[in-house]
């Protein structure tokens, strides 16, 4: 299984806007589950997790990254993401997050989206082009490559 096969455009949405991290983790997972990756029972899993465990959700300069408990696992298809760009941000415990990241892994397969994503928010202007864009293609590749 390739990168893009993980991470596809139908899973990427643009200037989208959400009243909490709840809202946002819920369109997070209903897009895993829409591309195929999930059971409509992993966003449970990702809300559980938000609910419990929000510390491990937000990673910083503007990014969170929703995932299930160990758990949800069980519900995940195959590995794969969603991502949702919020350009006025969402607060997500003591920050705000531009870019949200949901992930559904029942392997480690994800982990090269990641090392993109890790490398295009490392620094702080990097971060704020992805908050910013309202196009897909330009996310994809970011997190593609």
């Amino acid at each position: 299984m390739t990168t893009k096969e993980i991470l596809s455009k139908s899973s990427i949405l643009v200037g989208q806007e959400f009243s909490d991290r709840k809202e946002a983790t819920i369109a997070a997972g209903k897009l895993l589950f829409q591309n195929g990756y999930t059971t409509e029972e992993y966003i449970d899993s990702m809300v559980e997790k938000l609910e419990t465990q929000t510390f491990a959700t937000y990673i910083g300069n503007g990014v969170a990254i929703p995932h299930g408990m160990l758990d949800g696992e069980k519900h995940v298809i195959h590995t794969g993401i969603s991502v949702i760009q919020i350009p006025d941000g969402v607060k997500w415990i003591d920050e705000k997050a531009y870019i949200i990241v949901g992930i559904a892994a029942n392997s480690d397969k994800h982990m090269d989206v990641l090392a993109s994503l890790a490398e295009n928010i490392e620094d702080i202007e990097d971060a704020k082009a992805l908050w910013k864009t309202n196009n897909v293609d330009q996310i994809f590749k970011a997190l593609s490559s």
